[in-house]
Protein backbone atom coordinates (compact mmCIF):
# COMPACT_ATOMS: atom_id res chain seq x y z
CA UNK A 1 0.00 0.00 0.00
CA UNK A 2 2.88 2.38 0.83
CA UNK A 3 4.53 1.64 -2.53
CA UNK A 4 1.21 2.17 -4.39
CA UNK A 5 0.57 5.45 -2.58
CA UNK A 6 4.06 6.67 -3.40
CA UNK A 7 3.71 5.83 -7.10
CA UNK A 8 0.46 7.79 -7.33
CA UNK A 9 1.72 10.98 -5.67
CA UNK A 10 2.60 12.71 -8.93
CA UNK A 11 -0.85 11.97 -10.35
CA UNK A 12 -2.66 13.29 -7.28
CA UNK A 13 -0.91 16.66 -7.09
CA UNK A 14 -3.47 19.43 -6.73
CA UNK A 15 -3.14 22.04 -9.50
CA UNK A 16 -4.86 25.41 -9.85
CA UNK A 17 -8.29 25.32 -11.48
CA UNK A 18 -8.02 25.56 -15.26
CA UNK A 19 -4.53 24.05 -15.42
CA UNK A 20 -3.40 20.50 -16.18
CA UNK A 21 -0.40 18.29 -15.53
CA UNK A 22 0.10 17.55 -19.24
CA UNK A 23 3.82 17.59 -19.94
CA UNK A 24 4.34 15.51 -23.11
CA UNK A 25 3.57 16.78 -26.60
CA UNK A 26 2.02 13.44 -27.58
CA UNK A 27 -0.43 13.70 -24.69
CA UNK A 28 -1.25 17.33 -25.40
CA UNK A 29 -1.97 16.52 -29.04
CA UNK A 30 -4.86 14.33 -27.87
CA UNK A 31 -6.74 17.54 -27.05
CA UNK A 32 -7.18 18.01 -30.81
CA UNK A 33 -8.59 14.51 -31.33
CA UNK A 34 -12.20 15.39 -30.68
CA UNK A 35 -15.49 13.93 -31.82
CA UNK A 36 -17.09 17.37 -31.86
CA UNK A 37 -20.58 17.41 -30.40
CA UNK A 38 -22.30 20.79 -30.07
CA UNK A 39 -25.38 19.25 -28.48
CA UNK A 40 -28.22 20.92 -30.37
CA UNK A 41 -28.83 20.58 -34.10
CA UNK A 42 -29.12 23.85 -36.05
CA UNK A 43 -32.69 22.94 -36.98
CA UNK A 44 -33.84 23.25 -33.36
CA UNK A 45 -33.50 27.05 -33.58
CA UNK A 46 -31.35 28.52 -36.38
CA UNK A 47 -33.34 26.82 -39.14
CA UNK A 48 -36.61 27.96 -37.59
CA UNK A 49 -35.50 31.57 -37.45
CA UNK A 50 -34.32 31.80 -41.06
CA UNK A 51 -37.40 30.01 -42.39
CA UNK A 52 -35.66 26.78 -43.40
CA UNK A 53 -37.63 24.51 -41.10
CA UNK A 54 -40.09 24.21 -38.24
CA UNK A 55 -38.12 22.03 -35.87
CA UNK A 56 -36.74 18.56 -35.27
CA UNK A 57 -39.45 15.90 -35.39
CA UNK A 58 -41.81 18.07 -33.37
CA UNK A 59 -45.54 18.76 -33.53
CA UNK A 60 -46.49 22.26 -34.71
CA UNK A 61 -49.81 22.23 -32.74
CA UNK A 62 -47.92 21.21 -29.61
CA UNK A 63 -45.30 23.94 -30.02
CA UNK A 64 -47.96 26.56 -30.75
CA UNK A 65 -49.95 25.58 -27.67
CA UNK A 66 -47.18 26.51 -25.24
CA UNK A 67 -46.36 30.17 -25.79
CA UNK A 68 -43.71 30.39 -23.10
CA UNK A 69 -40.88 28.51 -24.81
CA UNK A 70 -38.00 29.38 -27.09
CA UNK A 71 -39.33 26.88 -29.63
CA UNK A 72 -42.60 28.82 -29.80
CA UNK A 73 -40.79 32.17 -30.11
CA UNK A 74 -38.83 30.95 -33.14
CA UNK A 75 -41.71 29.04 -34.73
CA UNK A 76 -44.24 31.86 -34.38
CA UNK A 77 -41.73 34.71 -34.73
CA UNK A 78 -43.01 36.17 -31.47
CA UNK A 79 -40.66 38.94 -30.35
CA UNK A 80 -42.60 39.40 -27.10
CA UNK A 81 -41.44 36.09 -25.61
CA UNK A 82 -38.94 36.65 -22.79
CA UNK A 83 -36.05 34.78 -24.38
CA UNK A 84 -33.53 36.02 -21.82
CA UNK A 85 -35.36 34.36 -18.93
CA UNK A 86 -36.06 31.20 -20.91
CA UNK A 87 -32.43 30.78 -22.02
CA UNK A 88 -31.17 29.26 -18.79
CA UNK A 89 -28.89 26.75 -20.50
CA UNK A 90 -27.42 26.34 -23.96
CA UNK A 91 -25.68 23.06 -24.78
CA UNK A 92 -24.18 24.45 -27.99
CA UNK A 93 -22.73 27.53 -26.26
CA UNK A 94 -21.25 25.38 -23.47
CA UNK A 95 -19.73 22.93 -25.94
CA UNK A 96 -18.15 25.68 -28.03
CA UNK A 97 -16.35 27.14 -25.03
CA UNK A 98 -15.36 23.69 -23.77
CA UNK A 99 -13.57 23.01 -27.05
CA UNK A 100 -12.06 26.50 -27.00
CA UNK A 101 -10.62 25.63 -23.59
CA UNK A 102 -9.01 22.51 -25.07
CA UNK A 103 -7.34 24.68 -27.72
CA UNK A 104 -6.12 27.14 -25.10
CA UNK A 105 -4.81 24.34 -22.88
CA UNK A 106 -2.71 23.05 -25.76
CA UNK A 107 -1.38 26.52 -26.51
CA UNK A 108 -0.55 27.14 -22.83
CA UNK A 109 1.25 23.85 -22.27
CA UNK A 110 2.91 22.85 -25.50
CA UNK A 111 6.06 24.99 -25.45
CA UNK A 112 7.19 23.43 -22.17
CA UNK A 113 6.17 19.91 -23.18
CA UNK A 114 8.75 17.25 -24.00
CA UNK A 115 9.12 15.51 -27.34
CA UNK A 116 7.99 16.02 -30.95
CA UNK A 117 9.61 19.46 -31.24
CA UNK A 118 9.24 19.43 -35.02
CA UNK A 119 5.46 19.00 -34.77
CA UNK A 120 4.76 21.76 -32.24
CA UNK A 121 4.30 24.59 -34.80
CA UNK A 122 1.65 22.56 -36.64
CA UNK A 123 -0.20 21.68 -33.44
CA UNK A 124 -0.22 25.29 -32.30
CA UNK A 125 -1.53 26.35 -35.70
CA UNK A 126 -4.31 23.73 -35.51
CA UNK A 127 -5.34 24.96 -32.08
CA UNK A 128 -5.48 28.59 -33.15
CA UNK A 129 -7.42 27.87 -36.35
CA UNK A 130 -9.94 25.79 -34.40
CA UNK A 131 -10.16 28.54 -31.77
CA UNK A 132 -10.97 31.01 -34.54
CA UNK A 133 -13.69 28.78 -35.98
CA UNK A 134 -15.37 28.05 -32.66
CA UNK A 135 -15.44 31.71 -31.67
CA UNK A 136 -16.81 32.63 -35.10
CA UNK A 137 -19.71 30.20 -34.74
CA UNK A 138 -20.60 31.67 -31.35
CA UNK A 139 -20.20 35.22 -32.63
CA UNK A 140 -22.56 34.97 -35.61
CA UNK A 141 -25.16 33.16 -33.50
CA UNK A 142 -25.08 35.48 -30.48
CA UNK A 143 -24.18 38.88 -31.94
CA UNK A 144 -25.40 41.24 -34.64
CA UNK A 145 -24.36 40.80 -38.24
CA UNK A 146 -21.18 42.65 -39.23
CA UNK A 147 -22.39 45.47 -41.48
CA UNK A 148 -19.72 48.18 -41.55
CA UNK A 149 -16.54 48.75 -39.50
CA UNK A 150 -18.24 51.71 -37.81
CA UNK A 151 -21.32 49.68 -36.87
CA UNK A 152 -19.20 46.73 -35.71
CA UNK A 153 -17.07 48.98 -33.50
CA UNK A 154 -20.17 49.91 -31.52
CA UNK A 155 -21.92 46.52 -31.50
CA UNK A 156 -21.49 43.93 -28.81
CA UNK A 157 -19.67 40.69 -29.56
CA UNK A 158 -18.72 37.77 -27.36
CA UNK A 159 -15.98 36.87 -24.91
CA UNK A 160 -12.90 35.88 -26.90
CA UNK A 161 -11.06 33.48 -24.61
CA UNK A 162 -7.33 32.97 -25.10
CA UNK A 163 -6.16 31.64 -21.71
CA UNK A 164 -6.95 28.81 -19.29
CA UNK A 165 -7.65 30.84 -16.17
CA UNK A 166 -11.24 29.72 -15.71
CA UNK A 167 -11.70 31.82 -12.59
CA UNK A 168 -11.17 35.17 -14.35
CA UNK A 169 -14.01 37.13 -15.90
CA UNK A 170 -13.72 37.11 -19.69
CA UNK A 171 -14.67 40.57 -20.94
CA UNK A 172 -17.17 40.75 -23.78
CA UNK A 173 -15.50 42.46 -26.73
CA UNK A 174 -17.03 44.53 -29.50
CA UNK A 175 -18.01 42.88 -32.75
CA UNK A 176 -15.08 44.39 -34.61
CA UNK A 177 -12.59 43.30 -31.90
CA UNK A 178 -13.86 39.73 -32.17
CA UNK A 179 -13.49 39.65 -35.93
CA UNK A 180 -9.97 41.06 -35.68
CA UNK A 181 -8.97 38.26 -33.29
CA UNK A 182 -10.65 35.61 -35.44
CA UNK A 183 -8.67 36.77 -38.48
CA UNK A 184 -5.47 36.75 -36.42
CA UNK A 185 -6.15 33.15 -35.35
CA UNK A 186 -6.67 31.98 -38.93
CA UNK A 187 -3.91 34.07 -40.48
CA UNK A 188 -2.21 32.89 -43.67
CA UNK A 189 1.02 31.93 -41.92
CA UNK A 190 -0.89 29.66 -39.53
CA UNK A 191 -2.96 28.00 -42.25
CA UNK A 192 0.26 27.30 -44.20
CA UNK A 193 1.47 25.20 -41.25
CA UNK A 194 -1.52 22.86 -41.54
CA UNK A 195 -1.24 19.60 -43.51
CA UNK A 196 -2.98 19.24 -46.86
CA UNK A 197 -4.54 15.98 -45.64
CA UNK A 198 -5.11 15.15 -41.99
CA UNK A 199 -6.25 11.54 -41.86
CA UNK A 200 -8.87 12.67 -39.32
CA UNK A 201 -11.99 14.47 -40.50
CA UNK A 202 -12.15 16.33 -37.17
CA UNK A 203 -8.66 17.82 -37.50
CA UNK A 204 -8.18 21.03 -39.55
CA UNK A 205 -6.08 20.88 -42.70
CA UNK A 206 -5.25 23.49 -45.32
CA UNK A 207 -8.52 23.08 -47.28
CA UNK A 208 -10.49 23.84 -44.12
CA UNK A 209 -8.21 26.67 -43.04
CA UNK A 210 -8.46 28.45 -46.38
CA UNK A 211 -12.24 27.95 -46.50
CA UNK A 212 -12.57 29.28 -42.95
CA UNK A 213 -10.68 32.49 -43.69
CA UNK A 214 -12.79 32.98 -46.82
CA UNK A 215 -16.02 32.30 -44.93
CA UNK A 216 -15.15 34.79 -42.17
CA UNK A 217 -14.32 37.52 -44.71
CA UNK A 218 -17.49 36.68 -46.61
CA UNK A 219 -19.57 37.07 -43.43
CA UNK A 220 -17.97 40.50 -43.10
CA UNK A 221 -19.17 41.16 -46.68
CA UNK A 222 -15.61 41.50 -47.95
CA UNK A 223 -16.36 39.38 -51.01
CA UNK A 224 -13.35 40.33 -53.12
CA UNK A 225 -10.96 39.45 -50.29
CA UNK A 226 -12.78 36.21 -49.50
CA UNK A 227 -12.66 34.79 -53.02
CA UNK A 228 -8.91 33.92 -53.24
CA UNK A 229 -9.15 31.95 -49.99
CA UNK A 230 -12.07 29.91 -51.27
CA UNK A 231 -10.17 29.27 -54.48
CA UNK A 232 -7.15 28.02 -52.51
CA UNK A 233 -9.37 25.59 -50.66
CA UNK A 234 -11.09 24.42 -53.86
CA UNK A 235 -7.71 23.86 -55.54
CA UNK A 236 -6.97 21.27 -52.84
CA UNK A 237 -10.45 19.77 -52.50
CA UNK A 238 -13.36 20.34 -54.89
CA UNK A 239 -15.10 17.03 -54.21
CA UNK A 240 -18.81 16.84 -54.99
CA UNK A 241 -20.58 13.58 -54.14
CA UNK A 242 -22.28 12.15 -57.24
CA UNK A 243 -25.78 11.07 -56.24
CA UNK A 244 -26.73 9.17 -59.38
CA UNK A 245 -26.51 5.94 -57.34
CA UNK A 246 -29.73 6.94 -55.56
CA UNK A 247 -31.69 5.94 -58.68
CA UNK A 248 -30.75 2.32 -57.97
CA UNK A 249 -30.40 2.25 -54.18
CA UNK A 250 -33.25 4.64 -53.30
CA UNK A 251 -31.13 5.59 -50.33
CA UNK A 252 -29.17 8.76 -49.62
CA UNK A 253 -25.76 8.16 -48.07
CA UNK A 254 -23.36 10.75 -46.69
CA UNK A 255 -20.25 9.33 -45.07
CA UNK A 256 -18.97 10.98 -41.91
CA UNK A 257 -15.41 10.83 -43.24
CA UNK A 258 -16.35 11.50 -46.87
CA UNK A 259 -13.85 13.43 -48.96
CA UNK A 260 -16.35 16.31 -49.20
CA UNK A 261 -16.04 17.04 -45.47
CA UNK A 262 -13.30 19.58 -44.87
CA UNK A 263 -13.95 19.36 -41.14
CA UNK A 264 -16.69 17.39 -39.38
CA UNK A 265 -18.48 18.97 -36.42
CA UNK A 266 -21.62 17.28 -35.23
CA UNK A 267 -24.42 17.50 -32.70
CA UNK A 268 -25.42 14.34 -30.90
CA UNK A 269 -26.47 11.57 -33.33
CA UNK A 270 -24.37 11.34 -36.48
CA UNK A 271 -27.41 11.32 -38.78
CA UNK A 272 -28.18 14.70 -40.33
CA UNK A 273 -30.52 16.25 -41.51
CA UNK A 274 -32.67 13.29 -40.44
CA UNK A 275 -35.71 14.40 -38.39
CA UNK A 276 -35.57 17.96 -39.72
CA UNK A 277 -39.02 19.19 -40.80
CA UNK A 278 -38.72 21.80 -43.52
CA UNK A 279 -41.18 24.59 -44.23
CA UNK A 280 -43.52 24.58 -47.23
CA UNK A 281 -41.48 27.48 -48.59
CA UNK A 282 -38.23 25.49 -48.40
CA UNK A 283 -39.86 22.49 -50.10
CA UNK A 284 -40.63 24.70 -53.11
CA UNK A 285 -36.93 25.45 -53.55
CA UNK A 286 -36.10 21.85 -54.54
CA UNK A 287 -35.52 21.24 -58.22
CA UNK A 288 -38.02 18.60 -59.38
CA UNK A 289 -35.26 16.20 -60.42
CA UNK A 290 -33.29 16.44 -57.18
CA UNK A 291 -32.05 12.87 -56.65
CA UNK A 292 -32.95 12.72 -52.94
CA UNK A 293 -36.41 14.20 -53.43
CA UNK A 294 -37.21 12.17 -56.57
CA UNK A 295 -35.86 8.71 -55.79
CA UNK A 296 -35.59 8.24 -52.01
CA UNK A 297 -39.33 7.89 -51.38
CA UNK A 298 -40.15 7.88 -47.68
CA UNK A 299 -36.46 7.66 -46.74
CA UNK A 300 -35.80 11.13 -48.12
CA UNK A 301 -37.78 14.35 -47.72
CA UNK A 302 -41.09 12.66 -47.12
CA UNK A 303 -44.56 14.23 -46.89
CA UNK A 304 -46.12 11.38 -44.91
CA UNK A 305 -43.52 11.50 -42.15
CA UNK A 306 -43.70 15.29 -42.29
CA UNK A 307 -47.43 15.18 -41.59
CA UNK A 308 -47.07 12.47 -38.95
CA UNK A 309 -44.58 14.47 -36.90
CA UNK A 310 -45.55 18.08 -37.66
CA UNK A 311 -49.27 17.38 -37.39
CA UNK A 312 -50.02 19.36 -40.56
CA UNK A 313 -50.18 18.67 -44.30
CA UNK A 314 -47.55 19.93 -46.71
CA UNK A 315 -44.48 19.67 -44.49
CA UNK A 316 -41.63 17.34 -45.44
CA UNK A 317 -39.34 15.57 -43.01
CA UNK A 318 -36.02 13.89 -43.79
CA UNK A 319 -35.83 10.21 -42.81
CA UNK A 320 -32.54 9.28 -44.47
CA UNK A 321 -30.71 7.42 -41.73
CA UNK A 322 -27.70 6.85 -43.98
CA UNK A 323 -26.95 10.56 -44.29
CA UNK A 324 -24.27 11.53 -41.80
CA UNK A 325 -24.32 15.22 -42.63
CA UNK A 326 -22.13 17.95 -41.24
CA UNK A 327 -24.25 20.42 -39.22
CA UNK A 328 -21.50 22.63 -37.77
CA UNK A 329 -18.48 21.76 -39.90
CA UNK A 330 -17.42 22.76 -43.41
CA UNK A 331 -17.71 20.92 -46.71
CA UNK A 332 -16.20 21.30 -50.15
CA UNK A 333 -19.71 21.59 -51.65
CA UNK A 334 -20.67 24.54 -49.46
CA UNK A 335 -17.25 26.09 -50.15
CA UNK A 336 -17.87 25.86 -53.90
CA UNK A 337 -21.20 27.65 -53.49
CA UNK A 338 -19.69 30.34 -51.25
CA UNK A 339 -17.02 30.91 -53.89
CA UNK A 340 -19.81 31.09 -56.48
CA UNK A 341 -21.45 33.92 -54.57
CA UNK A 342 -18.19 35.84 -54.30
CA UNK A 343 -17.61 35.42 -58.04
CA UNK A 344 -21.09 36.70 -58.85
CA UNK A 345 -20.70 39.60 -56.43
CA UNK A 346 -17.40 40.64 -58.00
CA UNK A 347 -18.63 40.50 -61.60
CA UNK A 348 -17.48 37.06 -62.78
CA UNK A 349 -21.05 35.82 -63.12
CA UNK A 350 -20.40 33.05 -65.63
CA UNK A 351 -17.73 31.40 -63.49
CA UNK A 352 -19.95 31.72 -60.43
CA UNK A 353 -22.68 29.85 -62.28
CA UNK A 354 -20.12 27.25 -63.40
CA UNK A 355 -19.34 26.50 -59.75
CA UNK A 356 -23.05 26.29 -59.01
CA UNK A 357 -23.55 23.90 -61.92
CA UNK A 358 -20.74 21.65 -60.63
CA UNK A 359 -22.91 20.92 -57.61
CA UNK A 360 -26.22 20.74 -59.49
CA UNK A 361 -24.83 18.30 -62.07
CA UNK A 362 -24.04 15.81 -59.30
CA UNK A 363 -27.19 16.31 -57.22
CA UNK A 364 -29.94 16.97 -59.79
CA UNK A 365 -30.76 14.49 -62.55
CA UNK A 366 -30.30 16.02 -66.02
CA UNK A 367 -29.81 19.47 -64.53
CA UNK A 368 -30.15 22.17 -67.16
CA UNK A 369 -26.96 24.26 -66.79
CA UNK A 370 -27.38 27.79 -65.49
CA UNK A 371 -24.37 28.72 -67.62
CA UNK A 372 -26.35 27.89 -70.76
CA UNK A 373 -29.03 30.39 -69.75
CA UNK A 374 -26.35 33.02 -69.11
CA UNK A 375 -24.71 32.35 -72.50
CA UNK A 376 -28.02 32.81 -74.33
CA UNK A 377 -28.95 35.95 -72.39
CA UNK A 378 -26.29 37.39 -70.05
CA UNK A 379 -27.58 37.61 -66.49
CA UNK A 380 -27.03 40.45 -64.08
CA UNK A 381 -25.93 39.98 -60.48
CA UNK A 382 -29.41 39.88 -58.97
CA UNK A 383 -30.73 37.25 -61.40
CA UNK A 384 -27.63 35.08 -60.99
CA UNK A 385 -27.82 35.41 -57.21
CA UNK A 386 -31.42 34.20 -57.19
CA UNK A 387 -30.31 31.01 -58.98
CA UNK A 388 -27.40 30.50 -56.61
CA UNK A 389 -29.49 31.21 -53.52
CA UNK A 390 -32.05 28.54 -54.42
CA UNK A 391 -29.34 25.94 -55.01
CA UNK A 392 -27.36 26.81 -51.92
CA UNK A 393 -30.42 26.83 -49.66
CA UNK A 394 -31.16 23.18 -50.46
CA UNK A 395 -27.50 22.16 -50.26
CA UNK A 396 -27.19 23.68 -46.78
CA UNK A 397 -30.22 22.06 -45.16
CA UNK A 398 -29.42 20.81 -41.69
CA UNK A 399 -26.44 23.14 -41.20
CA UNK A 400 -25.89 26.64 -39.82
CA UNK A 401 -25.23 28.06 -43.29
CA UNK A 402 -28.73 29.23 -44.27
CA UNK A 403 -29.09 31.13 -41.01
CA UNK A 404 -25.65 32.73 -41.41
CA UNK A 405 -26.33 33.64 -45.06
CA UNK A 406 -29.78 35.06 -44.43
CA UNK A 407 -28.50 37.11 -41.50
CA UNK A 408 -25.79 38.57 -43.76
CA UNK A 409 -28.09 39.20 -46.73
CA UNK A 410 -30.54 41.01 -44.46
CA UNK A 411 -28.07 43.88 -44.00
CA UNK A 412 -27.83 44.45 -47.76
CA UNK A 413 -30.46 46.51 -49.57
CA UNK A 414 -30.70 44.26 -52.61
CA UNK A 415 -31.01 41.01 -50.64
CA UNK A 416 -32.84 41.83 -47.41
CA UNK A 417 -35.93 39.63 -47.10
CA UNK A 418 -38.93 39.43 -44.83
CA UNK A 419 -39.18 35.72 -44.07
CA UNK A 420 -42.63 34.18 -44.45
CA UNK A 421 -43.67 30.86 -42.95
CA UNK A 422 -47.08 29.38 -43.76
CA UNK A 423 -48.29 27.47 -40.70
CA UNK A 424 -51.67 26.53 -42.13
CA UNK A 425 -54.42 27.05 -39.51
CA UNK A 426 -52.02 29.14 -37.41
CA UNK A 427 -51.55 31.67 -40.20
CA UNK A 428 -48.51 33.00 -41.99
CA UNK A 429 -45.76 34.17 -39.68
CA UNK A 430 -43.31 36.83 -40.83
CA UNK A 431 -39.92 37.95 -39.61
CA UNK A 432 -38.37 41.28 -40.58
CA UNK A 433 -34.68 41.57 -41.58
CA UNK A 434 -33.91 43.64 -38.46
CA UNK A 435 -35.83 41.56 -35.91
CA UNK A 436 -34.05 40.93 -32.59
CA UNK A 437 -34.79 37.23 -33.09
CA UNK A 438 -31.79 37.05 -35.44
CA UNK A 439 -29.56 37.37 -32.35
CA UNK A 440 -29.76 34.46 -29.90
CA UNK A 441 -29.47 35.10 -26.16
CA UNK A 442 -26.49 34.17 -24.05
CA UNK A 443 -27.50 31.49 -21.53
CA UNK A 444 -28.17 32.59 -17.97
CA UNK A 445 -25.47 30.24 -16.68
CA UNK A 446 -22.94 32.39 -18.55
CA UNK A 447 -24.35 35.85 -17.81
CA UNK A 448 -24.79 35.04 -14.12
CA UNK A 449 -21.03 34.79 -13.61
CA UNK A 450 -19.90 37.34 -16.18
CA UNK A 451 -21.29 40.85 -15.66
CA UNK A 452 -19.78 42.04 -18.96
CA UNK A 453 -21.80 39.50 -20.94
CA UNK A 454 -24.82 41.67 -21.61
CA UNK A 455 -27.27 40.57 -24.28
CA UNK A 456 -26.68 41.86 -27.81
CA UNK A 457 -30.35 42.57 -28.57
Amino acid sequence: MIMLSSSCDSQLDIVPKGQTTLDRTADIELLLNQEYDLGDFPYTDLAQICGEGVGMGTSIPEMMSNTNTLAYAYLAYDENVDRITLAQEDARYNAIYKYINYCNTLLAKIDAASGMEEKKPQLKAEARVMRAYLHWLALVIHAAQYDTPEQAANAGGIAYVTDIDNTAVKRKLTLVECYELILEDCASELIDLLPEKTGDVCRPGKPFGYALRGRVLMQMKRYEEALPWFEKSIALNSTVDDRVYIKDTESWVLERDGEYNLLQMGAGPLVNPTMEIITRETALKFEKNDYVLKYCGNTGWDLSFGKMYSGLDGFRMCMSWGAQGNPYGMTSVRTLLSAAECLIRTGDIRRGLEFTDMVRKAHVENASPYVRIHDMMPLGELAAMRMLQQTKWIECLGSYENFFDMKRWNTEKDYATTVSKDLDMYGTKTLSPDSPLWILPFPAKATRYNPTLTQNF
